[in-house]
């Protein structure tokens, strides 16, 4: 366990102001540095905005203790206090129906902690990403909770399930969706407010839960940020080839749906592109490939690049943006970058929930194997396509809200449960 203290009020406030609204407890699952997923960018971009307006306490359950250490001190300007804590599987503690996701996540100091918190200092709010960090709560507790659901977990085990070749497989993922929505119910019921990042997963969320204040605050995107690294970026020699085309997967692959998704693709979908386009190279960028990923690179056409410093030399040299994701739900952030850096985009529906492709059409949406292959194939050969298409990705990213306006949508939050508690107050 590591602790950092920062003296408070030596930060740099929103409107020169060093009035703290509230005082909030942030649980997450990762230290929200170093940026290689799409949550722990999220959450970063949230911290050092919110961290401006009210005092945040961040308490992170982590599976990469060692890592997330290393990065803890670039958090101390926008945190009052962050605790560290390692993820680790508790035997001893009855947990037969816990869901695979909260196991994962278990931690008896973590839970030891903030019991002890909550019991000897005042908050006013516990926001908490994700339903499994919920364990970690006091059964009884007064301070209202905010929670938020970057997917609705119960349905991704249930899109496992469908996907499963074996009969063992099917058993564990069965068995996961029920112990997975079980708890998921028990503790949206808990939470003030329910956060989701997608109105597709908040129509879900309601659906199995009719009762609760569920609020959709979509993930943002820094446009300002992103057109200057894509001027400025250079590109190294396998990404200036001119006699090729370029296709690009951007993914962490601590995840297992990024490596579903590369591995459906590599297999199923890469070969048929190649027999009508076969000058087309595909670049797998993300952090911590495993075995199976690394092993796509014994075809000469297949990058894999694990962790980069930077996605911009990539996205400005990719011809086409894939994302065939079969196992997901909320907005993916590789879609929101791919839209800013206004690049064409062939995505199954899994991938670009949250983006309104029927409409607008910025995505192309291809869920069958022979039709992802023939809309990539389509880009890639008709130049004069392909820019339509950028043009609308680029034109549905000036209307994506930034990450100022999500910070903005959750500050309300707050101060809206900070209303309930003050009428319920009133009322007793």
């Amino acid at each position: 366990m590591v602790e950092i203290k920062s003296n408070f009020l030596e930060k740099e406030y929103w409107k020169g102001s060093i009035t703290i609204e509230m005082k909030i407890l942030f649980l997450t699952a990762h230290l929200p540095l170093p940026h290689f997923s799409g949550g722990r960018m999220r959450e970063f971009e949230l911290i050092r905005r919110l961290g401006k307006i009210f005092e945040i306490h961040l308490c992170s359950v982590t599976k990469t203790w060692q890592m997330d250490n290393n990065h803890i001190d670039d958090l101390r300007c926008f945190c009052a206090n962050i605790k560290l804590f390692k993820a680790a599987r508790d035997d001893k503690k009855n947990c037969y129906t816990y869901s695979d996701q909260m196991k994962k996540h278990e931690s008896r100091q973590a839970g030891q902690y903030i019991s002890s918190l909550l019991r000897n200092e005042h908050f006013d709010v516990v926001h908490v990403e994700g339903y499994y960090l919920m364990q970690h709560l006091p059964t009884k507790i007064d301070i209202p909770i905010l929670l938020v659901e970057h997917n609705i977990e119960c349905l991704l085990s249930l899109q496992r399930y469908k996907l499963a070749k074996t009969k063992r497989e099917r058993l564990y993922y069965w068995r996961e969706y029920l112990y997975t929505l079980k708890w998921e119910r028990i503790f949206w019921k808990r939470a003030r407010i329910c956060v989701t990042l997608t109105t597709e997963d908040k129509k879900s969320l309601c659906q199995l839960e009719s009762q609760l204040d569920v609020r959709t605050i979509p993930n943002g995107i820094d446009r300002v940020k992103m057109k200057y690294e894509l001027t400025s970026s250079n590109c190294n020699n396998f990404l200036v080839d001119d006699k090729s085309y370029r296709l690009l997967f951007v993914g962490n692959f601590a995840y297992e749906p990024n490596i579903d998704a590369a591995l459906y693709f590599s297999d199923l979908i890469f070969p048929m592109i190649l027999k009508n386009v076969p000058n087309t190279k595909l670049l797998l960028v993300g952090n911590a490939p495993p075995p199976q990923v690394l092993s796509l690179k014994s075809n000469e056409l297949i990058k894999v690049t694990g962790y980069v410093d930077s996605l911009s030399p990539f996205y400005r040299a990719a011809d086409v943006v894939i994302c065939p994701l079969r196992i997901g739900g909320g907005v993916k952030v590789k879609i929101l970058e791919a839209l800013a850096a206004g690049k064409a985009i062939v995505s199954t529906s899994v991938g670009a929930q949250g983006v309104d492709w029927i409409n607008c059409k910025p995505v192309i949406i291809a869920d069958d194997i022979l039709d992802f292959a023939n809309k990539v194939i389509w880009l890639l050969l008709n130049p004069n396509e392909r820019r339509k298409q950028e043009q609308k990705a680029s034109s549905y990213a000036r209307n994506i809200p930034n990450w100022n306006e999500a910070s903005e949508e959750f500050a309300r939050c707050y101060r809206k449960i900070l209303d309930y508690r003050h009428d319920f107050n009133l009322i007793k």
